[in-house]
């Protein structure tokens, strides 16, 4: 399910953007202004974030920026929702890197429109870049590292190709319960002298160097492991 961030705080839009939006199975989130905006952003990662410009505490121009250095945030689409409607505004607002720029009042058909392409396009992006995000991990395929996003900036987890092999065999796969015995072959082949053990032995250090985000592979008692990725509320 793709989460939405919508920093707005007119009652009468966001009932046209849930409606709008509503059918697509989409996470709506909403902040009122730009303060918890940020705190949003710095605690969870979002998929497309739709940004009013006048907020009761400031300017959705000046805190276009906000977004794009906040780590996992960077590329992330940002679609502007706003009554400024010259064509000055449109042009400011595009060229400080928006995505798209909606004015009010907007047609509800047209609005889904534009976030599925969004959408759309930033999956592919994410899939160009060879990045599994789960939770708040951040898998980068292409240089095999790991990454903790849960602080709002992004911290390597400098695991070892065997760790990260098994971080993303378990994180491909959630919630499918991975026995001992499928996780020495899914890794290590027909390597048949290895043990139980030498799994175990893996995934405690795995869980060590995940910190606090190791309650997302849990043991299974007498099944083996499984991926469940911690989601905020």
């Amino acid at each position: 399910m793709h989460k939405i961030l919508c920093i707005e705080d007119c009652e009468e839009s966001k009932q046209l953007v849930t409606g709008a939006l509503g059918s697509m199975g989409v996470n709506l989130k909403w902040a009122r202004n730009l303060n918890q905006a940020a705190q949003f952003i710095e605690d969870e990662q979002f998929d497309l974030i739709l940004l009013d410009v006048m907020l009761p505490d400031g300017d959705g121009f000046k805190f276009l920026p906000v977004i794009s250095n906040a780590g996992h945030a960077k590329n992330t689409p940002v679609i502007f929702l706003t009554s400024k409607d010259s064509l000055s505004d449109k042009v400011l607002g595009l060229s400080l890197g928006a995505d798209d720029y909606i004015v009010k009042p907007f047609e509800p058909l047209e609005l889904k429109a534009r976030v599925e392409t969004r959408l759309k396009k930033y999956e592919t992006l994410k899939k160009q870049m060879q990045i599994l995000t789960k939770g708040e991990l951040e898998l980068n395929l292409a240089s095999q590292r790991a990454f903790d996003c849960s602080s709002g900036e992004k911290k390597d987890l400098a695991l070892t190709p065997l760790e990260f092999k098994i971080l993303v065999t378990l994180a491909s796969n959630e919630e499918f319960v991975f026995s001992r015995e499928q996780l020495l072959d899914r890794i290590w082949g027909n390597t048949t002298y290895l043990t139980d053990r030498c799994v175990d032995t893996h995934i405690y250090s795995l869980r060590k160097k995940l910190g606090n985000l190791s309650n997302c592979i849990q043991a299974i008692y007498g099944e083996g492991y499984r991926f469940s990725p911690k989601r905020n509320n």
